[in-house]
């Protein structure tokens, strides 16, 4: 690589580029919470549209649980959480523009259907794992949120899911 006098290849990098180079930031969290919220509406999308054997879905799974597993093993936990009309990742709240708006519009509704507020994921999912959690988002059973989310833990039970913790949503300081 050719460098011109004075020239550092950093100062070339973009402030996203430097942020995720800089783990452990919130600058990080929040590139790599978009990332994650991009291949979360990515896999959950792919999953309504395709048969779960397909392509397309398998790839889309496998980016989710390399983005949520790099997120998780770096810093230390992965948690999303929908609060209001806000998404938050590990507790930095994403920004909303017009490049997302579709994307944390469609999770924010996605959420508050099946009732889930939180979603902790504590060890690596498998792709198995995902398409369960995945399934039940798309089409939650039952009336009420309260009754959907009543629902999911019971499917993740059945199923010997742990690697996620799920939870209703809550109020917080962070949605003012």
């Amino acid at each position: 690589m050719t460098r011109t006098s004075g020239s550092h290849p950093r100062a070339r990098l973009t402030t996203e580029q430097r942020a995720v180079l800089e783990k452990g930031g919130e600058g990080y969290v929040r590139v790599m919470g978009r990332n994650f919220i991009y291949a979360l509406y990515g896999a959950l999308r792919n999953i309504r549209m395709y048969p779960v054997e397909n392509a397309v879905v398998q790839k889309a799974l496998e980016e989710l649980s390399t983005v949520s597993e790099e997120l998780r093993a770096t810093e230390n936990e992965l948690e999303f959480r929908v609060s209001g009309e806000f998404i938050f990742v590990n507790s930095t709240r994403l920004r909303l523009d017009l490049d997302n708006y579709t994307t944390f519009s469609y999770l924010l509704t996605q959420c508050r259907n099946s009732g889930v507020g939180v979603l902790r994921v504590h060890a690596k999912p498998a792709a198995r794992d995902w398409t369960v959690l995945l399934s039940f988002l798309i089409a939650p059973q039952g009336e009420a949120p309260a009754d959907r989310f009543e629902q999911l833990l019971r499917r993740l039970d059945t199923a010997g899911i742990t690697a996620f913790e799920v939870s209703p949503p809550v109020a917080s300081e962070d949605d003012e």
